[in-house]
């Protein structure tokens, strides 16, 4: 017995060991991806914007020297040399309300530059310093009144009015949105009578042709190497039928046919449109009412409605419906795009882009405005700070002058209109 066992021993001993496969460690688990913010990635810091923010010092404001008075559609050169505004004119019986366009200088006081009769809209600018604008003063369809109904003249003279002269007779319903092509031709937005979006139609200034260009209601910015951001009403989509039921279960949908035609209760979508190109590309879809103001590097900067549907809605300080509130619409391409706001309480309007530092917007409250650049990097830089009776915020081209209106409650209505009360117009240079 004791023989076995050794044998037995002597066996294990010099039986070779059975290879077993290695237990392999578990995964680790794989860290959660990084949110992906709805826009492009952009630097944490702009040190560049915030160095140039700390040179300013506390900006002042000057005071341009003009007549006690009402004013309407005031806007600053591009340059930021000159504040054009309209007045009313005075009215004699059941004649039409008339204005004047008018033009004052941070070195000169205010001077007329033409009576426009019953137009009021905003000049549009030539690069040599000219100007371009409206009249309509005649009843040229025999109505016995002068409305909108009637042709209107476009105009062209010098900044302060001098060598004026007419570019060409606009039919009614045209109206002049932009200058283009160096200011060699002018851009008018054309109702058609098949689609409520209309045309954009270019008016050469020399010879005086018209060319149908796009498809478009209105031309929302003049792109580099003369492409367009147009804006195109869009159909509001149906609302979604709820599901019919029968005896025997849910009954099939009925065919909703081809979506309505749009019209002008419709939000606008947003396009580019490059003349070598056939079609526009969509840019931007929105939903609510949005209006997109500037662009700088290759970004497009505007003021879109909040959401009615975000939980914003039940905190008491945020408006309620009926007083909307806007905040600031960045679009980087159709993927990306998002909105920015310091807070829910305020309004928010786009004045220009800075170049190499960013957004000027004006945030507005119930005692007061401020104006604010956003930087590359989204962030927030506060340059100066408004009382409530400053309204109709305006900018050059660059950005580098400010323009608004101090406005008195000269009705004492409680209500600071610059239409009907006192106003005064007001420069502030970022320089």
């Amino acid at each position: 017995m004791r023989r076995v066992l050794c044998m037995l021993l002597l066996l294990f001993a010099f039986t070779p060991a059975v290879a077993q496969d290695e237990v392999e460690p578990e995964p680790e688990p794989e860290a959660p991806a990084e949110p992906k913010g709805s826009l492009r990635a952009r630097p944490d810091k702009d040190p560049a914007a915030a160095g140039w923010v700390s040179t300013l010092g506390t900006p002042r404001p000057r005071a341009l020297t003009v007549a006690q008075g009402p004013m309407l559609r005031a806007v600053l050169s591009p340059d930021g040399e000159r504040f054009y505004y309209y007045r009313s004119l005075p009215r004699e019986g059941k004649a039409p309300q008339m204005y004047a366009l008018y033009c004052v200088g941070p070195e000169k006081s205010e001077g007329k530059v033409a009576d426009t009769g019953v137009d009021a809209h905003p000049p549009l600018f030539l690069a040599d310093g000219r100007i371009l604008f409206t009249t309509r003063r005649h009843d040229l369809n025999h109505d016995d009144v002068i409305d909108e109904l009637d042709d209107c003249t476009l105009v062209v003279s010098n900044r302060d009015g001098g060598n004026l002269r007419h570019a060409a007779t606009l039919a009614a319903g045209e109206t002049p949105v932009a200058t283009w092509r160096g200011g060699r031709e002018v851009l008018l937005a054309v109702p058609s009578d098949d689609e409520v979006s209309g045309w954009i139609t270019s008016l050469d200034l020399v010879t005086g042709a018209r060319t149908q260009v796009v498809r478009g209601f209105n031309v929302a910015l003049v792109l580099e190497g003369d492409k367009l951001l147009i804006e195109r009403m869009q159909s509001t989509p149906k609302p979604r039928e709820p599901m019919r039921w029968g005896r025997d279960g849910p009954l099939p949908p009925e065919d909703e046919g081809p979506p309505p035609p749009p019209s002008l209760l419709d939000h606008v979508e947003y396009l580019v449109f490059d003349p070598a190109e056939a079609e526009p590309v969509p840019l931007y879809k929105p939903s609510r009412k949005s209006r997109v103001l500037a662009t700088g590097e290759g970004s497009y900067f505007g003021v879109q409605e909040r959401d009615p549907t975000s939980s914003m809605r039940g905190n008491p300080f945020v408006r309620q419906a009926g007083s909307a509130s806007f905040e600031i619409l960045v679009i980087d391409d159709v993927q990306h795009r998002d909105t920015r706001s310091l807070s829910a309480r305020f309004n928010y309007e786009v004045l220009a882009w800075i170049d190499q530092r960013g957004l000027l917007l004006v945030e507005r409250g119930n005692l007061g405005a401020r104006l604010y650049l956003m930087d590359r990097a989204l962030k927030f830089h506060k340059l100066a700070d408004f009382d409530l009776a400053a309204t109709d915020f305006t900018a050059s081209r660059d950005g580098l002058t400010v323009g608004w209106l101090e406005v008195d409650d000269t009705d004492e209505n409680g209500l600071l209109q610059p239409w009907k009360d006192n106003a005064r117009p007001h420069i502030l240079r970022l320089r």
